[in-house]
């Protein structure tokens, strides 16, 4: 029987099956974007569309804790619902994100891709968009990386078939991987870490 205690053990396993290698160069990624100050895109769909939007709001907020450091240009593709829902009923919802990106998206600039399975047709059509325009793609997904995986510059995987625990590490992630970049840039971060 499933237990708030047996829940987070076993989140616990997965996170630590993280490849953190992957996680630095996730954090590099991001870092080389804002030292050349381009434009950050994220997207998703379901509850990886909330975390996109939650990456979102901690990347713009991160310099306030960071004395002197130059604000991120991130924006959500998810967060203009009716220019979503436009796209969506006019054109096909597969092309909703991508078309945001055709039309904003420049060379050097990144797309965040979260997808749980790797495979949702609309983020996949925006990775393609992506390279299509010049900007790198780091991706978040889980189980086996779907397809999404293979197009990525960098790729970030939660080695798990259970989406609730896939979209809780990507959020996990998220969060450590905004804590970092609030110490590299000479802020402190809010995580107290006891010795390793």
């Amino acid at each position: 029987m499933l237990t708030l205690s047996n829940y987070c053990t076993e989140l616990s396993r997965v996170l630590a099956r993280i490849d953190e290698a992957a996680f630095d160069a996730a954090v590099k990624a991001i870092r080389e974007v804002h030292a050349a100050d381009k434009v950050i895109y994220v997207c998703g769909n379901g509850g990886s569309a909330a975390t996109a939007s939650h990456m979102v709001n901690d990347l713009v907020k991160a310099p306030a804790d960071a004395a002197g450091c130059r604000p991120f240009r991130a924006f959500s593709l998810t967060d203009c619902v009716p220019l979503m829902m436009a796209f969506a009923n006019d054109v096909d919802y597969a092309q909703a994100l991508a078309l945001q990106l055709e039309a904003c998206g420049r060379p050097g600039d990144l797309l965040v891709a979260f997808s749980g399975s790797g495979n949702s047709p609309n983020v996949l059509e925006a990775v393609k968009t992506a390279k299509a325009k010049g900007l790198s793609v780091l991706g978040f997904t889980g189980f086996q990386g779907g397809k999404l995986g293979p197009l990525c510059d960098v790729h970030v995987n939660v080695p798990c078939d259970s989406m609730a625990q896939v979209e809780d590490a990507h959020l996990i992630i998220e969060h450590a991987l905004v804590e970092v970049l609030k110490e590299s840039f000479g802020g402190k971060s809010s995580v107290t870490c006891g010795p390793a």
